[in-house]
Protein backbone atom coordinates (compact mmCIF):
# COMPACT_ATOMS: atom_id res chain seq x y z
CA UNK A 1 0.00 0.00 0.00
CA UNK A 2 1.10 3.13 -1.02
CA UNK A 3 2.22 6.18 1.33
CA UNK A 4 -0.69 8.53 0.30
CA UNK A 5 -3.38 6.03 0.44
CA UNK A 6 -1.92 4.86 3.82
CA UNK A 7 -1.76 7.53 6.00
CA UNK A 8 -5.54 8.27 4.85
CA UNK A 9 -7.07 5.13 5.73
CA UNK A 10 -5.34 5.38 9.26
CA UNK A 11 -7.18 8.75 9.25
CA UNK A 12 -10.51 7.05 8.55
CA UNK A 13 -10.21 4.34 11.34
CA UNK A 14 -9.51 7.04 14.20
CA UNK A 15 -12.82 8.98 12.68
CA UNK A 16 -14.39 5.35 12.36
CA UNK A 17 -14.38 4.93 16.22
CA UNK A 18 -15.91 7.75 17.05
CA UNK A 19 -18.61 7.22 14.66
CA UNK A 20 -19.28 4.15 15.45
CA UNK A 21 -20.57 4.96 18.83
CA UNK A 22 -23.56 7.00 17.55
CA UNK A 23 -26.98 5.75 17.87
CA UNK A 24 -28.31 5.03 14.41
CA UNK A 25 -25.17 4.47 12.66
CA UNK A 26 -24.82 0.80 11.53
CA UNK A 27 -21.96 0.88 9.63
CA UNK A 28 -19.25 3.26 7.96
CA UNK A 29 -17.23 2.92 4.64
CA UNK A 30 -14.46 4.66 3.13
CA UNK A 31 -15.16 5.49 -0.11
CA UNK A 32 -12.75 7.35 -2.84
CA UNK A 33 -9.76 7.92 -3.76
CA UNK A 34 -8.53 5.69 -0.62
CA UNK A 35 -10.40 2.94 -0.90
CA UNK A 36 -9.91 2.97 -4.89
CA UNK A 37 -5.70 3.32 -4.09
CA UNK A 38 -6.12 6.14 -6.34
CA UNK A 39 -4.46 8.55 -3.61
CA UNK A 40 -2.19 11.27 -4.75
CA UNK A 41 -1.46 14.46 -2.38
CA UNK A 42 -4.34 16.32 -3.82
CA UNK A 43 -6.60 13.72 -2.65
CA UNK A 44 -9.30 14.27 0.45
CA UNK A 45 -10.86 11.57 2.69
CA UNK A 46 -14.18 9.95 1.64
CA UNK A 47 -16.35 8.30 5.09
CA UNK A 48 -19.63 7.42 4.25
CA UNK A 49 -21.94 6.38 7.67
CA UNK A 50 -25.16 4.17 6.99
CA UNK A 51 -27.80 4.82 9.00
CA UNK A 52 -31.01 3.00 10.07
CA UNK A 53 -33.10 6.15 9.11
CA UNK A 54 -32.20 9.31 7.68
CA UNK A 55 -30.63 11.51 10.38
CA UNK A 56 -31.68 15.41 10.88
CA UNK A 57 -29.98 17.73 10.16
CA UNK A 58 -29.19 19.22 13.57
CA UNK A 59 -27.45 15.12 14.56
CA UNK A 60 -25.24 15.89 11.63
CA UNK A 61 -24.10 19.43 12.91
CA UNK A 62 -23.61 17.81 16.05
CA UNK A 63 -21.33 14.58 14.46
CA UNK A 64 -19.11 17.25 12.95
CA UNK A 65 -18.77 18.94 15.77
CA UNK A 66 -17.61 15.95 17.91
CA UNK A 67 -14.89 15.26 15.11
CA UNK A 68 -13.45 18.73 15.83
CA UNK A 69 -14.86 19.62 11.89
CA UNK A 70 -15.81 22.85 9.99
CA UNK A 71 -17.12 23.04 7.20
CA UNK A 72 -14.69 24.09 4.06
CA UNK A 73 -17.37 26.01 2.22
CA UNK A 74 -20.14 28.22 2.44
CA UNK A 75 -23.90 27.41 2.88
CA UNK A 76 -24.63 28.28 -0.77
CA UNK A 77 -21.86 25.94 -2.10
CA UNK A 78 -24.15 22.58 -2.55
CA UNK A 79 -21.26 20.51 -0.90
CA UNK A 80 -21.96 22.68 2.73
CA UNK A 81 -22.96 19.93 4.63
CA UNK A 82 -20.84 17.09 3.63
CA UNK A 83 -17.56 19.23 3.13
CA UNK A 84 -15.79 18.84 6.46
CA UNK A 85 -12.10 20.43 7.68
CA UNK A 86 -10.71 18.25 10.26
CA UNK A 87 -7.34 19.64 11.58
CA UNK A 88 -6.51 21.38 8.30
CA UNK A 89 -7.54 18.06 6.40
CA UNK A 90 -10.18 18.01 3.94
CA UNK A 91 -12.52 15.45 4.96
CA UNK A 92 -16.04 14.34 2.82
CA UNK A 93 -18.94 12.61 5.05
CA UNK A 94 -21.61 11.20 3.74
CA UNK A 95 -24.81 10.31 5.75
CA UNK A 96 -26.70 7.92 3.98
CA UNK A 97 -29.62 5.71 4.84
CA UNK A 98 -29.40 1.66 4.62
CA UNK A 99 -32.65 1.49 2.89
CA UNK A 100 -32.14 4.46 0.83
CA UNK A 101 -28.53 2.15 -1.02
CA UNK A 102 -30.06 -0.56 -0.69
CA UNK A 103 -32.69 0.95 -3.13
CA UNK A 104 -29.73 3.08 -5.71
CA UNK A 105 -28.22 -0.70 -5.68
CA UNK A 106 -31.92 -2.70 -6.67
CA UNK A 107 -32.20 -0.22 -9.55
CA UNK A 108 -28.74 -1.17 -11.12
CA UNK A 109 -28.62 -4.40 -10.48
CA UNK A 110 -32.04 -5.51 -10.70
CA UNK A 111 -33.69 -2.74 -13.23
CA UNK A 112 -30.53 -2.07 -14.79
CA UNK A 113 -30.23 1.68 -14.56
CA UNK A 114 -28.21 3.14 -16.82
CA UNK A 115 -27.86 6.27 -14.45
CA UNK A 116 -24.23 7.32 -14.07
CA UNK A 117 -25.29 8.50 -10.10
CA UNK A 118 -26.79 5.16 -9.46
CA UNK A 119 -23.91 3.09 -10.78
CA UNK A 120 -21.38 5.47 -9.04
CA UNK A 121 -22.99 4.65 -6.06
CA UNK A 122 -22.52 0.62 -6.61
CA UNK A 123 -19.35 1.43 -7.84
CA UNK A 124 -18.30 2.96 -4.60
CA UNK A 125 -19.93 -0.01 -2.38
CA UNK A 126 -18.09 -2.24 -4.64
CA UNK A 127 -14.65 -0.57 -3.85
CA UNK A 128 -15.37 0.22 -0.21
CA UNK A 129 -13.20 -0.58 2.66
CA UNK A 130 -15.82 -0.98 5.52
CA UNK A 131 -14.87 -0.08 8.83
CA UNK A 132 -17.39 -0.83 10.98
CA UNK A 133 -20.50 -2.94 10.17
CA UNK A 134 -18.48 -4.90 8.01
CA UNK A 135 -21.24 -7.52 7.66
CA UNK A 136 -23.93 -5.18 6.40
CA UNK A 137 -21.57 -3.62 3.63
CA UNK A 138 -19.41 -7.42 2.90
CA UNK A 139 -23.07 -8.43 1.69
CA UNK A 140 -23.71 -5.53 -0.34
CA UNK A 141 -20.23 -6.33 -1.83
CA UNK A 142 -21.54 -9.58 -2.88
CA UNK A 143 -24.53 -8.34 -4.70
CA UNK A 144 -22.30 -6.28 -6.85
CA UNK A 145 -19.61 -9.26 -7.69
CA UNK A 146 -21.65 -9.88 -10.63
CA UNK A 147 -22.10 -7.39 -13.26
CA UNK A 148 -25.53 -7.62 -14.84
CA UNK A 149 -24.90 -8.76 -18.67
CA UNK A 150 -28.09 -6.77 -19.26
CA UNK A 151 -26.81 -4.00 -17.67
CA UNK A 152 -23.86 -4.05 -20.03
CA UNK A 153 -25.96 -4.30 -23.06
CA UNK A 154 -28.08 -0.96 -22.34
CA UNK A 155 -25.02 0.76 -21.91
CA UNK A 156 -23.52 -0.45 -25.49
CA UNK A 157 -27.09 0.20 -27.09
CA UNK A 158 -26.91 3.78 -24.80
CA UNK A 159 -23.54 4.88 -25.65
CA UNK A 160 -22.50 3.35 -28.79
CA UNK A 161 -24.36 5.78 -31.26
CA UNK A 162 -22.12 8.50 -29.77
CA UNK A 163 -19.36 7.08 -31.67
CA UNK A 164 -20.05 9.67 -34.46
CA UNK A 165 -17.15 11.86 -36.03
CA UNK A 166 -19.20 13.96 -38.31
CA UNK A 167 -19.32 17.53 -36.59
CA UNK A 168 -15.81 16.45 -34.93
CA UNK A 169 -13.83 16.26 -38.28
CA UNK A 170 -15.94 19.78 -39.53
CA UNK A 171 -14.25 21.59 -36.27
CA UNK A 172 -11.05 20.06 -36.91
CA UNK A 173 -11.16 21.67 -40.81
CA UNK A 174 -12.45 25.29 -39.75
CA UNK A 175 -10.27 25.62 -36.90
CA UNK A 176 -13.14 25.68 -33.92
CA UNK A 177 -10.54 24.43 -30.89
CA UNK A 178 -13.89 25.61 -28.93
CA UNK A 179 -16.39 22.88 -30.43
CA UNK A 180 -13.32 20.30 -30.98
CA UNK A 181 -12.49 19.74 -27.72
CA UNK A 182 -15.98 19.91 -26.36
CA UNK A 183 -16.82 17.06 -28.81
CA UNK A 184 -13.86 15.28 -28.24
CA UNK A 185 -13.77 15.25 -24.74
CA UNK A 186 -17.68 13.68 -25.11
CA UNK A 187 -16.63 10.95 -27.52
CA UNK A 188 -13.79 9.63 -25.15
CA UNK A 189 -16.33 10.01 -22.08
CA UNK A 190 -18.74 7.48 -24.12
CA UNK A 191 -16.12 5.38 -25.25
CA UNK A 192 -15.46 5.10 -21.50
CA UNK A 193 -18.73 3.52 -20.40
CA UNK A 194 -18.60 1.60 -23.48
CA UNK A 195 -15.06 -0.06 -22.35
CA UNK A 196 -16.79 -0.33 -18.74
CA UNK A 197 -19.71 -2.34 -19.58
CA UNK A 198 -16.99 -4.52 -21.86
CA UNK A 199 -15.37 -5.25 -19.07
CA UNK A 200 -18.00 -5.27 -16.25
CA UNK A 201 -17.02 -2.19 -14.40
CA UNK A 202 -19.53 0.48 -12.95
CA UNK A 203 -18.82 3.79 -13.20
CA UNK A 204 -16.31 5.47 -10.78
CA UNK A 205 -16.52 9.03 -11.98
CA UNK A 206 -15.31 10.79 -14.71
CA UNK A 207 -12.43 11.94 -12.64
CA UNK A 208 -10.99 8.53 -12.47
CA UNK A 209 -11.20 7.74 -16.35
CA UNK A 210 -7.73 7.48 -16.87
CA UNK A 211 -6.71 5.36 -13.45
CA UNK A 212 -9.94 3.00 -14.88
CA UNK A 213 -9.18 2.48 -17.83
CA UNK A 214 -5.26 1.60 -17.10
CA UNK A 215 -6.66 -1.34 -14.83
CA UNK A 216 -9.28 -2.75 -17.63
CA UNK A 217 -8.31 -5.49 -19.62
CA UNK A 218 -10.79 -5.97 -22.86
CA UNK A 219 -9.30 -2.28 -24.42
CA UNK A 220 -7.63 -0.90 -27.63
CA UNK A 221 -4.07 -1.30 -27.13
CA UNK A 222 -1.55 1.70 -25.43
CA UNK A 223 -5.48 3.36 -24.86
CA UNK A 224 -4.51 5.86 -21.92
CA UNK A 225 -1.60 7.62 -23.94
CA UNK A 226 -3.12 7.38 -27.41
CA UNK A 227 -6.13 9.54 -25.24
CA UNK A 228 -3.80 12.21 -24.11
CA UNK A 229 -2.23 12.49 -27.16
CA UNK A 230 -5.32 13.39 -29.04
CA UNK A 231 -5.35 16.62 -26.83
CA UNK A 232 -1.91 17.43 -28.23
CA UNK A 233 -1.97 16.63 -31.68
CA UNK A 234 -3.47 18.59 -34.65
CA UNK A 235 -7.37 18.57 -34.55
CA UNK A 236 -7.33 16.82 -38.12
CA UNK A 237 -4.41 14.51 -36.65
CA UNK A 238 -5.98 13.93 -33.32
CA UNK A 239 -9.45 12.76 -35.29
CA UNK A 240 -7.74 10.41 -37.34
CA UNK A 241 -6.50 8.84 -34.57
CA UNK A 242 -10.20 8.37 -32.10
CA UNK A 243 -11.27 6.76 -35.25
CA UNK A 244 -8.57 4.42 -35.19
CA UNK A 245 -9.79 3.81 -31.33
CA UNK A 246 -13.46 3.61 -31.77
CA UNK A 247 -12.78 1.10 -34.80
CA UNK A 248 -10.78 -0.83 -33.04
CA UNK A 249 -13.39 -0.99 -30.00
CA UNK A 250 -15.97 -1.72 -32.66
CA UNK A 251 -14.17 -5.08 -33.36
CA UNK A 252 -13.69 -5.36 -29.40
CA UNK A 253 -17.56 -5.11 -29.33
CA UNK A 254 -18.66 -7.31 -31.56
CA UNK A 255 -16.24 -10.01 -30.43
CA UNK A 256 -17.54 -10.26 -26.67
CA UNK A 257 -21.68 -9.40 -28.13
CA UNK A 258 -22.17 -10.64 -32.07
CA UNK A 259 -25.64 -9.63 -31.65
CA UNK A 260 -24.88 -6.24 -30.44
CA UNK A 261 -26.33 -3.66 -32.89
CA UNK A 262 -23.25 -1.77 -34.35
CA UNK A 263 -24.92 -0.59 -37.63
CA UNK A 264 -25.25 3.19 -36.22
CA UNK A 265 -22.08 3.40 -34.34
CA UNK A 266 -20.36 2.42 -37.46
CA UNK A 267 -22.09 4.64 -39.70
CA UNK A 268 -20.65 7.58 -37.35
CA UNK A 269 -17.33 6.11 -37.35
CA UNK A 270 -16.84 5.58 -40.98
CA UNK A 271 -17.84 9.60 -41.66
CA UNK A 272 -16.05 11.26 -44.74
CA UNK A 273 -13.85 14.32 -44.50
CA UNK A 274 -15.48 17.39 -45.05
CA UNK A 275 -16.08 18.54 -49.28
CA UNK A 276 -15.20 21.90 -49.66
CA UNK A 277 -17.46 24.18 -51.43
CA UNK A 278 -15.81 27.15 -53.14
CA UNK A 279 -18.11 28.45 -56.22
CA UNK A 280 -21.73 27.47 -56.60
CA UNK A 281 -22.75 24.49 -58.56
CA UNK A 282 -25.80 26.12 -59.84
CA UNK A 283 -26.19 28.33 -63.30
CA UNK A 284 -28.02 31.69 -62.76
CA UNK A 285 -31.21 32.18 -63.47
CA UNK A 286 -31.18 32.69 -67.47
CA UNK A 287 -34.25 35.22 -68.22
CA UNK A 288 -36.41 34.64 -71.11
Amino acid sequence: MDHQTEWRLDAARMLTEKLRKKTGIRAVMVGGSAARGYSDVYSDLELIAYWDRPPGTEEKRAIAGELGAVHRYPMIDHGHESALEIGNFPVDLWHKSVSVEEEVMERVLKSFSTDLGDNNVVDTVRTGIPLYGEDLVQVWQARTEQYPDELARRFLGEYLPHFHLRQLHFAAHRNNPAAFFNILSNIHSSLFIVLLALNGSYFPTYKWMFKRLHELPVKPENLEWRLREMYRESPTVAAGSLREVLEETLQLVEAQYPDQDTEFARYGVDQPLPERFSESPFEPNKQR
